[in-house]
């Protein structure tokens, strides 16, 4: 297992927005996937200066669920960036839900890191792939959280 520091994560954040504006790629909507997107989205939205939407999908017992609803102030049209903390082939649902509305063009996947069972799957803007078996655990997890309140 690899912990992850606040500062780690919000270095990496922060290289994952720059190398999406470097890429003069323009979103009309950003999707971060609830509840590990949801920081990385927060800070990609302020950089890229774009609306920010979530949609809902976790494992429950081996099974990967996705929410048929986004949550957004905006439309959900054109040019979408989905956003997790790890991003893996099982993302690929959470599209197929996003291009239920006719009006979106399409769908690049950003995040800090993925993990690839087949080496086709690979999102647009990440920062490094996760091999083997390794698990992240990032800050915000509620490892961490707890740890902090019981020192």
């Amino acid at each position: 297992m690899y912990s992850m520091s606040w500062n780690e994560f919000e270095s990496l954040s922060l290289e994952v927005a720059k190398i999406i504006k470097q890429s003069k790629n323009n979103y009309d909507l950003l999707i971060c996937v609830s509840r590990g997107g949801l920081l990385l989205g927060k800070i990609l939205s302020e950089v890229l200066d774009t609306p920010l939407a979530i949609i809902s999908a976790k494992y429950v017992n081996d099974t990967y669920l996705v929410d048929d609803k986004i949550s957004s102030t905006v439309p959900i049209k054109g040019k979408i960036l989905l956003i997790d903390d790890v991003l893996e082939e099982n993302s690929l649902k959470i599209i197929d839900v996003i291009k239920k509305n006719k009006s979106v063009l399409c769908v690049d996947l950003a995040s800090v890191f993925y993990r690839a069972k087949n080496k086709k799957f690979k999102p647009n803007f990440f920062i490094n792939e996760i091999k083997d078996n390794i698990w992240v655990s990032f800050p915000y997890q509620s490892k961490h959280l707890k740890e902090e309140f019981t020192e």
